[in-house]
């Protein structure tokens, strides 16, 4: 228990800290308005961060181009609590709180969605690769059990937001950027918009030859999004994409084959062409109208169709996947509370097709099943604010159902799986200490059955064993509004008890299979904080910015055995205890933007029994902007990214209960790129 009164003492000092800043900032009764003019719909708040009794970090378009500009990776690693891997370019796994040790890839257990519409299906998969860098302008990720408003999942939930459309006129930008290893990307996108309708379209391309052998990437994305004003009180969203992703699989290496060449591909990954093909078409609408001065709705459904190829080394996976579904909300709302009620309802059908692989080419036969699934929730919250306190409660009823037949087996018997149905409650308060300081304490509960890919996963047998997740997390915060527009930041401690915990296996042959294995504790503390050093737009130098985010995790399985020993108190699979991330932004008068950070990654366990592990890693970042002088209509601006480790071989994303010891995906030790961008306004 050191390490978690440790925590605590922490978090005392900061809330120690915070409560001498309050009393110093409100001798200062001339503080202007936020330099933060940050908006989240957490929760459906529609306020800022700070007011909002939960763990919310919002990454703006100024947070997410900090870094190399085509992927999220690094950017979403600087949110506190938050992990991004990448196993290879186009691979990637993302973590809240610990909750890695299910992905042996892809994203699972947080659910996603795209301007309010889900995006996670109902399998409980999300293909968040599919999506290019271009086409988010903001993100939010809500830390810990959010089931009550966003129904089953014991992680998180991440909030994407399309760039924002511009008001009128036309608008054209260009961009196109070269890096190391072949890397490539370019696009475009055409604004049109006038007083009753705003529309975007945009297409990105992008390809890399990658650092290791055997890890190409091609991805194409088309999207469009449209707004159109149907009335004062009626407007209508649109968004439609559709990716066409490709990437080889490399796959993990051993700790002698690590230290004989880090860019080697697994044997057998080249001759097998083992690799990930992946088409998906996306539409989603969604209505919003307001009636009188207090009731709202908003009402979504979507649709999609992703074909699926994986050719491995072991055997040739091809599926296609139809879904549908939709989310309803209805709200009633005055000064003093607000009431929300709703549902969210999905359903996806599969078909997928097992084969033998000769050399990349479809073989022999070896199953083909239907798979369909159906999740619905419903949910209601209730909001009470009493001058400087709020009051929030809210509750989820969720159920889900999967079905399974194996069609190339004449008369077999369909398998069905139902987890129980189970309400998902939320309680937390607020509280406004002055002009700055906001504490919030919450008490959620985590439900999350397991996905389509942990039941049916790569071994191709439907485990009507696996159970739910099921867990309590009790919070504290602390949230300071920029004082005299100088300092912000943030604080929250958290314990997190989670039962039938879902861990990753691998057999021999390297198929994946998943079982419950007991408890997990999990403390944590996660700190982000905002130094404003110099704003003064008449200088040369006209603003200087430093920021930290700090994550410290004490997490370890209890009351887990299995067949190879005892594995209580191991450190969670996955889960560094330390991560550290630090920078500056700056900018000048006369067009240039600059920003250097570093970032602190502490050791990984890689397996449950802590005997593979992988070592600490320090990365240093820096980008430079330079925006060039207006020409008539076009603006233009160059940039130039670097970012190097100073620990190699590492890996972004290493395998986890790997088969015969390979864990090991080593990443590029150093990356430059550098790129154009040209807009048109009209």
């Amino acid at each position: 228990m050191k390490k978690p009164f440790f925590f605590f003492l922490l978090s005392g000092t900061w809330f120690s800290g915070v409560a001498q800043t309050q009393l110093k900032a409100d001798e200062n009764t001339d503080t202007t308005q936020s330099l933060e003019q940050v908006v989240v719909q957490s929760f459906g708040y529609n306020a800022h961060p700070a007011r909002v009794p939960a763990a919310v970090s919002y990454l703006s378009a100024p947070d997410l181009n900090r870094f190399n500009g085509n992927d999220f990776v690094a950017a979403v690693n600087t949110a506190p609590g938050v992990k991004m891997d990448e196993r290879s370019p186009g691979s990637y796994r993302l973590s809240i709180r610990g909750n890695l040790l299910r992905s042996t890839f892809g994203v699972r257990n947080v659910k996603v969605y795209w301007n309010g519409i889900p995006f996670t299906d109902a399998n409980g998969n999300t293909y968040l690769n599919q999506i290019a860098f271009q086409n988010i302008g903001s993100m939010e990720i809500l830390k810990g059990p959010s089931g009550s408003r966003y129904g089953a999942g014991t992680g998180g939930v991440l909030l994407l937001q399309s760039e924002r459309l511009q008001d009128t006129g036309m608008g054209v930008r260009v961009h196109a950027a070269v890096g190391s290893y072949g890397m490539f990307t370019g696009g475009g996108r055409l604004a049109l918009n006038n007083s009753s309708a705003q529309h975007l379209l945009s297409y990105s391309h992008q390809q890399s030859d990658g650092y290791r052998n055997h890890s190409r990437l091609v991805r194409r994305v088309a999207d469009y999004s449209g707004v159109y004003q149907l009335s004062p009180s009626q407007k209508l969203h649109t968004h439609f994409f559709y990716s066409n992703l490709y990437y080889q699989t490399p796959g993990g290496l051993t700790q002698q084959e690590v230290a004989v060449n880090p860019r080697l591909a697994r044997p057998g990954a080249e001759n097998q062409q083992a690799a990930l093909y992946l088409k998906t078409l996306y539409a989603g609408v969604s209505h919003e109208a307001r009636i009188g001065n207090h009731w709202s709705t908003t009402t979504s459904v979507y649709a999609s169709n992703t074909r699926f190829k994986n050719p491995t080394i072991r055997n040739y996976e091809r599926k296609t996947e139809q879904g549908a579904g939709g989310r309803l909300e209805a709200a009633y709302s005055n000064k003093e509370w607000k009431l929300v009620a709703g549902g969210e309802f999905q359903h996806s059908f599969t078909n997928a097709g097992v084969y033998g692989n000769a050399g990349g080419v479809r073989d022999t036969l070896q199953s083909q099943d239907e798979i369909s699934s159906t999740l619905y929730n419903i949910f209601v919250q209730g909001d009470v604010t009493l001058k400087q306190w709020l009051f929030s409660a809210g509750v989820s009823y969720n159920s889900g159902t999967y079905r399974f037949r194996r069609a190339n087996i004449p008369g077999f018997e369909q398998q069905y799986r139902q987890f129980k149905p189970d309400l998902i409650p939320r309680i937390a308060v607020h509280r406004r200490v002055g002009k700055y300081v906001n504490l919030y304490a919450a008490v959620s509960k985590g439900f999350s059955p397991p996905s389509i890919d942990e039941v049916y996963a790569s071994d191709a047998v439907f485990n009507q064993n696996l159970n739910a997740e099921q867990g309590t997390n009790y919070e504290l915060g602390v949230k300071l509004l920029p004082v005299n527009n100088v300092f912000w930041g943030e604080l929250a401690v958290y314990y997190y008890r989670l039962n039938e915990t879902i861990v990753s296996r691998r057999d021999s042959t390297g198929g994946d299979y998943y079982v419950n294995a007991g408890t997990t504790d999990q403390w944590g503390v996660e700190s982000a904080l905002n130094y404003l050093a110099l704003n003064q737009p008449n200088r040369w130098l006209s603003y200087v910015k430093c920021w930290t985010s700090i994550t410290l995790t004490h997490a370890r399985f209890v009351d887990y055995q299995k067949a190879q020993g005892d594995f209580d108190g191991n450190h969670l699979t996955g889960v560094p205890s330390q991560v550290v991330q630090t920078g500056v932004d700056v900018k000048t008068r006369n067009g240039i933007t600059a920003t250097v950070s570093h970032a602190f990654t502490g050791s990984i366990p890689l397996n449950d029994a802590g005997t593979f592990v992988a070592p600490h890693y320090n990365r240093l970042f820096a980008r430079m902007d330079y925006t060039l002088p207006a020409k008539g209509k076009m603006k233009s601006a160059l940039y130039l990214t670097w970012e190097k480790s100073f620990n190699n071989p590492f890996g972004l994303g290493n395998d986890l209960n790997a088969a015969v010891n390979r864990y090991f995906n080593p990443s590029a030790p150093w990356q430059i790129t550098g790129g154009v961008v040209l807009k048109f306004r009209y």
